[in-house]
């Protein structure tokens, strides 16, 4: 059976693109404008943040509390930028569907979150230490 573009329900016609009598349509076009209208902005952002990652990443083999501090702090904003802007390759929204594919990727944002911590804590103990 054919799925729902949004939800991911079976559809009971092979015509239907969406749910019937839900809101599965409206949030489908809300979020391909959303995304259409973002799409840049969170490229631009992706591509400075994974930059910085890298910089910091290096700087903190030979200074371990800044380099520390700069992957933390920049896991920190590409979370954010994940969290509020959950868009993911085309192929995830064929597979998944636009709900579940949307939850996976806040879900990791949240890991960003989490990573974001740990890095936070070597620069801690690096400081200490």
């Amino acid at each position: 059976m054919k799925q729902c573009e949004y939800c991911a329900k079976e559809l009971e016609s092979y015509h239907l693109q969406y749910c019937r009598d839900t809101d599965c349509e409206k949030l489908a076009l809300e979020f391909y404008d959303a995304r259409r209208k973002g799409e840049k902005l969170f490229g631009i952002i992706n591509i400075i943040c994974i930059s910085l990652i890298m910089i910091g990443l290096i700087l903190a083999v030979f200074k371990p509390v800044p380099g520390n501090t700069v992957v933390s702090l920049t896991l920190v904003a590409l979370g954010i930028t994940v969290i509020i802007m959950p868009f993911a390759p085309e192929n995830f929204y064929r597979k998944y569907k636009i709900k579940k594919t949307t939850n996976m990727v806040r879900i990791f944002g949240l890991l960003l979150f989490a990573a974001a911590f740990v890095f936070g804590i070597l620069a801690l103990y690096y400081y200490t230490h």
